[in-house]
């Protein structure tokens, strides 16, 4: 792979003077199948009044169009990596392999099935996307049939003439709801289901097992509105919008906090309204590899032959968890009007296969930013950095080579080459993670979660990266004194007590108790700032002001990679960070907060302590086990000493 200074861009067609002959001298036919029968073929136009960018979404999702203009209901199923299809079509079944897709974003895309059963050979599709100013679009649609026999000729001649009816009512009705949707645009079609209107009325009449429900929400204390949203949203939403709900993309969607509808879904699998599954996701294409029903059940590895790799479970974006509707209230099932590959995969932005010794130019269509590049089916990748300002305009990427990094101007240009002697897929995605992801890390951190599904618990064998957290020790200062003076019953009344408001504090600044030991409490934070605000708020409690409670306590903090494991049946936290916030429980005194220079160096906890007034001592901590010396700081809320440090 390297880059050049300039090469010819010769991917795409005119679009003023593009016609079916001048569309086959660019992709002409392979021998093989002409061999089999003349080509049935059609080219059509459309001019959309929407940009390229925003009908980008809608054309990928070929499933939800085609269900849009009434194309028959499709099976798929995977077996080694390949994809065959069967669906039924004027009667007549049909059976087919699926083709890989290609496409580049927001410029074009194909796909073509191989047929054994039907009234075809074979069948070759391709979009071909142009913008008209900066709010239109000038799409090219092409169909190629190779018929089989006289019958399958004459019904695809009269199946395209009503095929092309169908395409121009459904683009106008796309482009129709692309504006409706536009503030939704980053969800695509499946906004349609979420901006509907809901039914409206102070007594909603839902079927009598959903009306039970939501009597048992409300008698939860959940909002009588949100509950409502929610039910009608089941009752009213497409079935492709409902096989995997995504509280993420819901909450973004309904401009609700994400905790609060993550609430309402976590007491419906509680009330038989949901089910929730742990999703382990191939880190290359991002489908679901396998739905596990509890987190026990999670492998440690896992397969993906259609991206050819074998993975670990274990990593940090590899599960994602989402809810379904519990079949006794609808059923729910996987339907699909077509593979639609693009918009399962829409962080793909380029994939193209290339045979041995084959070539490709073309010009991508990518902002800045950073993005991978890698062959199907190797782990290798390399990273390409998009710049503007950058002088290098052309990437040129063979098999041969895999540099680390490339950087090179926007909107670049890119010649792609087959050194080997197998055909290769070459993918361009890109880096950034899926944001609309429920991952574990979300759930392990939410204290209701854990109060309701106290019985989930990680295998004994699986060990799950959760990425960055801020573990929390708290510890009773002077608890043998403590227990002589009041008594084992005495202290129980008093611990129980301070348990209480220990939950409550860290659930306010959401956070999760991953466990208590003796009359000490571990919890984990997404934050740092969130962690240290928590802290200040039980010191502020269990101070001297505060003569309800004799108790005083210390608290030491550490922020880093943890692992969540399997510890007495429960999910617990496991690693040096979780080690280290413990240590430093030797240099805390009653009323202090004692935190490590990670913590410290936290950029929004720095901002919030200057807003505050907080200041801090810095001392020393000696690490006995490495025979190392470290800094750590202190929040003192008895005093400060003078040497300080803000």
């Amino acid at each position: 792979m390297q880059t050049i200074d300039s090469i010819d861009d010769t991917d795409m067609l005119d679009p003023n003077t593009l016609d079916l002959q001048t569309y086959l001298e660019k992709y002409p036919w392979e021998e093989k199948w002409t061999s089999l029968g003349e080509p049935i073929e059609k080219l059509w136009k459309f001019d959309l009044d929407v940009s390229p960018k925003e009908i980008w979404p809608w054309l990928i999702d070929t499933s939800s169009f085609n269900k849009r203009i009434d194309i028959p209901e499709m099976k798929f199923q995977e077996i080694n990596g390949r994809l065959f299809g069967k669906s039924k079509n004027a009667g007549i079944p049909s059976e087919w392999e699926e083709v890989p897709w290609e496409w580049e974003y927001c410029k074009q895309l194909n796909n073509a099935r191989i047929y054994s059963k039907g009234f075809a050979y074979y069948v070759r599709v391709r979009y071909l996307v142009y913008p008209l100013g900066e709010s239109s679009t000038r799409l090219f649609v092409y169909f190629g049939w190779i018929p089989k026999g006289w019958l399958g000729k004459n019904l695809l001649k009269i199946g395209m003439i009503q095929l092309e009816k169908a395409y121009t009512k459904g683009l106008k009705g796309v482009v129709e709801d692309v504006i409706k949707t536009r503030s939704y645009s980053w969800l695509g079609p499946s906004a349609l289901s979420i901006i509907k209107e809901s039914k409206s009325g102070e007594n909603p009449v839902f079927p009598a097992r959903m009306q039970q429900i939501r009597v048992g929400y409300i008698r939860e204390g959940q909002s009588r509105e949100l509950v409502d949203k929610v039910l009608n949203y089941i009752l009213d939403a497409d079935e492709a919008d409902l096989y995997r709900i995504r509280i993420k993309s819901l909450s973004k969607a309904w401009k609700i906090p994400e905790k609060e509808l993550l609430l309402v879904f976590l007491h419906g699998c509680r009330l038989g309204l949901f089910t929730m599954s742990w999703d382990v996701v191939c880190p290359h294409c991002r489908g679901v590899r396998t739905e596990a029903q509890h987190l026990g059940d999670l492998p440690t590895r896992d397969t993906c032959d259609v991206c050819d790799i074998q993975f670990e479970a274990n990593q940090l974006n590899s599960i994602e968890i989402t809810f379904h509707v519990h079949p006794s209230i609808r059923e729910v099932q996987k339907r699909m009007f077509c593979a639609a590959e693009p918009a399962t995969k829409s962080h793909i932005r380029f994939q193209k296969y290339l045979d041995p010794g084959e070539t490709y130019n073309s010009k991508l269509l990518l902002s800045p930013g950073v993005y991978r590049l890698r062959v199907n089916g190797e782990k290798n990748y390399s990273l390409l950095e998009i710049k503007e300002e950058v002088p290098n305009e052309t990437l040129v990427w063979n098999t041969d080579e895999i540099p680390e990094q490339i950087e090179i101007a926007d909107h670049p240009k890119l010649v792609l080459e087959n050194h080997s002697s197998s055909r290769k897929g070459f993918v361009i995605e890109e880096r950034k993670e899926d944001q609309d992801c429920l991952r574990p890390t979300d759930l392990f951190n939410f204290q209701d979660f854990r109060d309701l599904f106290s019985q989930e618990a990680l295998s004994t064998d699986l060990q799950l990266d959760i990425g960055m957290q801020t573990i929390l020790f708290t510890d009773i200062v002077g608890s043998t004194k403590f227990y002589y003076n009041k008594g084992d019953s005495g202290a129980f009344s008093e611990v129980r007590y301070h348990f209480v408001e220990v939950y409550k504090v860290v659930r306010e600044f959401q956070g999760a108790v991953v466990k208590t030991i003796g009359d000490a409490v571990m919890a984990a934070f997404p934050s740092p700032s969130a962690a240290v605000e928590a802290s200040v708020r039980l010191q502020e409690f269990f101070s001297e002001e505060n003569t309800e409670t004799p108790i005083r306590i210390r608290i030491s903090l550490h922020t880093g990679p943890c692992l969540a494991v399997n510890l007495n049946s429960n999910i617990d936290y496991f690693g040096n960070t979780v080690n280290f916030a413990a240590k430093l429980q030797a240099i805390a005194d009653g009323g202090e907060i004692v935190f490590s220079e990670t913590v410290f160096r936290d950029k929004q906890l720095r901002q919030m302590m200057t807003e505050k007034g907080w200041k801090v001592k810095r001392v020393k901590f000696h690490q006995s086990w490495i025979d190392e010396e470290t800094q750590a700081y202190k929040l003192v809320f008895s005093g400060l000493p003078s040497t300080e440090e803000t």
